[in-house]
């Protein structure tokens, strides 16, 4: 019997549990936000042939593109700073020409277009040659650019307020020098604090190696390595431990590859695009900040209905004008009283008649009465006035009343005094 009471509880334990883990509220947690968080969004520059680089924004790790055309600009050594969420890049030169002082360093929004900033200079000295021609790549740490020029790394300062903004600031040689001059571009690892690209030399030959910033040294990291190609121009580390980095040319096409930096597994193809004879890459993006832009139309629609209420205010003074006295003039209801003459003198014999004309020339004051709605145009003087028209022609009504029962009575005694007379006779 127990048993048996126990075997519809089960049972609904068993479809609870069945609808939770379908909704997937007993999945561990983490998982969904590890998900999104894997998904980030790179800014590359590519050139088909030299001149000015297109730009393009790549959706890792699925490696979807997004063209957004040309920049004007030979672009290169191009660094995201999340500190700015701004990009930095070099430009060898405009779209027609060159720049009479070399290479500049420019902004390049998310979109792709590009704000000259100007030449690199020297700490302790402006002016000159611009000390970033000749860059190939470039990350940034904080508020320190890194450029590599051949065999060397430059550190550049791109903190605004500084005096030194967009100036030199250090120097070191990269060695091993069969290593270094097979890097054409790296992506920066707060984690570690150093460098990592990969290196085409025929000493390389597609190895991911490490640069640490503040010694120069170059090293290869055993057991990681992209297939061969031209050069690997573009490299950025995404934010699943992987390092993805686009080979400028394999046969007929650049091809975008993954590789998890655990040694996990090989690196696999996750992107193609046409042939380039240079590229780079900067991320990951931080998510752009829209949403707050979209949070300030809710203040100013908050602030229109102020003015809505302010501009209820003026329509009372409208309203004011509008109790307008003229209810004053009301008051002439009164004159229903004249109703109650004329039925009295409709019981009379004609000769009332004869006296009613005098009684329709008094009426004739009350024509003056339209004066009366004249106060409504002049306003709130005129109220005033009417009040008095008013009280005079209650005064004429009682006095025809008064003559009306006058003429009455004596019409009245009149007939009957010559009943009087004919009866006597």
């Amino acid at each position: 019997m127990r048993h048996a009471r126990l075997l519809p509880a089960l049972a609904a334990a068993v479809a609870v549990s069945g609808l939770l883990a379908v909704s997937g509220l007993l999945s561990p947690p983490g998982r969904t936000s590890a998900a999104a968080d894997s998904t980030c969004d790179i800014l590359q520059v590519e050139n088909e042939l030299p001149g000015s680089s297109s730009a393009v924004r790549i959706t890792l790790p699925s490696g979807e593109r997004r063209e957004l055309g040309e920049t004007g600009y030979a672009l290169n050594a191009i660094a995201y700073s999340a500190e700015q969420n701004m990009v930095y890049g070099v430009a060898d030169a405009p779209r027609h020409g060159l720049f009479h002082d070399g290479a500049h360093a420019v902004e390049i929004s998310r979109s792709g277009d590009v704000t000259d900033l100007g030449p690199v200079g020297r700490e302790g000295r402006r002016g000159g040659w611009s000390w970033a021609t000749g860059a190939t790549a470039g990350a940034i740490d904080g508020t320190t650019w890194y450029l590599q020029r051949a065999n060397n790394l430059y550190t550049v300062d791109i903190d605004p307020a500084s005096p030194d903004y967009l100036t030199v600031t250090g120097r070191v040689q990269l060695r091993p020098v069969v290593l270094s001059s097979g890097v054409d571009d790296f992506a920066y690892d707060p984690a570690t604090g150093l460098l990592y690209g990969v290196s085409m030399s025929f000493a390389g030959h597609g190895r991911v190696v490490t640069i640490d910033p503040r010694t120069g040294h170059v090293e290869p990291l055993p057991g990681l390595r992209f297939p061969d190609a031209s050069a690997y121009g573009a490299v950025v580390l995404g934010p699943d431990n992987a390092l993805y980095a686009t080979a400028n040319r394999i046969g007929y096409r650049s091809v975008t590859y993954r590789l998890p930096l655990d040694g996990s597994g090989p690196a696999v193809e996750i992107g193609t695009g046409p042939p380039l004879v240079s590229s780079d890459a900067a991320g990951c993006l931080v998510s752009s900040p829209p949403p707050p832009s979209s949070s300030t139309p809710p203040p100013p629609s908050s602030s229109s209905p102020p003015p809505s209420s302010s501009s209820s205010p003026p329509p009372p003074p409208p309203s004011s004008p509008s109790p307008t006295p003229t209810p004053a003039p009301l008051p002439l209801p009164p004159v229903p009283p004249p109703p109650d003459a004329p039925v009295l003198v409709e019981q009379p014999s004609p000769e009332p008649r004869q006296d009613t004309p005098t009684p329709s020339e008094s009426p004739a004051p009350a024509p003056a009465e339209p004066p009366a709605p004249s106060p409504t145009p002049s306003g709130r003087p005129k109220p005033k006035p009417s009040s008095a028209p008013v009280d005079n022609t209650a005064a004429h009504v009682k006095e025809q009343r008064r003559w009306g029962l006058t003429v009455l009575i004596l019409v009245l005694g009149t007939g009957a005094a010559v009943g009087h007379v004919r009866r006597g006779r």
